[in-house]
């Protein structure tokens, strides 16, 4: 066996369109973890909206952890804890939510559990049934951002979203991360937010190798992890820039258990 460590995306990877997990799915996972693996989820969702699917699969043990925000927060499964957390400063983030604004935009900000909205808009309502959190419009802009925030996503038509990425990654630089997590969703993070750094650091700190660690996901905003693992894999329904970069591509997709197919292939052969 080659692998120690399963890093698994949730929407569109492990999570069918009905946001459930597959009973072949928990049962393959729960075999992996019997034969000493460890499984980590990693996802663009916040803890809030993860740790229900932890405890289906029961990774909420003393040894769990979860990779959160798209890499922005490392969280030991059990007690909470943040073991890192990353944090675009207040300077930073009124610059960003101008930019946003000025092009025509509305903003949203995940913390403690809420959606925190510049503008009503439709897609912070669809968010808040895909993550069960509630959407509250913000009333005081002015102290909003004093603490930092650890994201920025901003909603809207794909095509119009592509652009913005564009425009923003430019204005930016190297002083955060562009990066579109849905085809609706760019999200604007922390340098050093991404799902793959996450990886690399959460295995350093376990003692663990990266070139023994598996990353199954779908989207754009999964291709760090992918790259970064020594077995990067994806489903059949990622997008194409991700099945590019994977060792492993499954004939399945999220909706016919392409995380069994891949752990059973990958990890768990002889």
């Amino acid at each position: 066996m080659n692998v120690d460590l399963i890093a698994l995306d949730l929407d569109d990877t492990l999570l069918r369109a009905d946001l459930t997990i597959s009973d072949v799915n928990i049962r393959v996972l729960a075999k992996a973890q019997a034969a000493g693996l460890r499984v980590v989820l990693a996802s663009g969702r916040n803890v809030h909206s993860m740790r229900a699917y932890a405890e289906e699969l029961g990774l909420i043990g003393p040894g769990d952890y979860m990779i959160c925000s798209n890499g922005a927060e490392i969280i030991h499964s059990a007690s909470g804890r943040v073991l890192e957390e990353r944090r675009l400063d207040e300077a930073l983030c009124r610059e960003i939510a101008a930019a946003i604004e000025a092009r025509g935009f509305p903003w949203q900000i995940y913390e403690e559990g809420i959606i925190h909205v510049s503008a009503p808009n439709v897609w912070a309502f669809e968010d808040s049934k895909l993550t069960g959190q509630p959407s509250i419009l913000i009333e005081n802009r002015e102290d909003f951002f004093v603490r930092g925030v650890i994201k920025f996503v901003i909603p809207g038509v794909p095509e119009r979203i592509s652009k913005m990425g564009d425009e923003l990654s430019a204005l930016l630089g190297k002083r955060a991360i562009v990066l579109t997590s849905k085809p609706y969703f760019l999200e604007v993070l922390p340098p050093g937010a991404d799902k793959g750094s996450a990886l690399e650091r959460l295995t350093s700190m376990l003692g663990l190798s990266l070139a023994r660690a598996m990353a199954i996901g779908d989207a754009m905003n999964d291709l760090g992890m992918v790259r970064a693992a020594g077995f990067g894999c994806a489903p059949a329904n990622a997008v194409p820039e991700v099945k590019a970069a994977a060792r492993y591509i499954s004939l399945r997709t999220n909706e016919d258990d392409a995380v069994a197919d891949l752990v059973e292939r990958v990890a768990l052969s002889p």
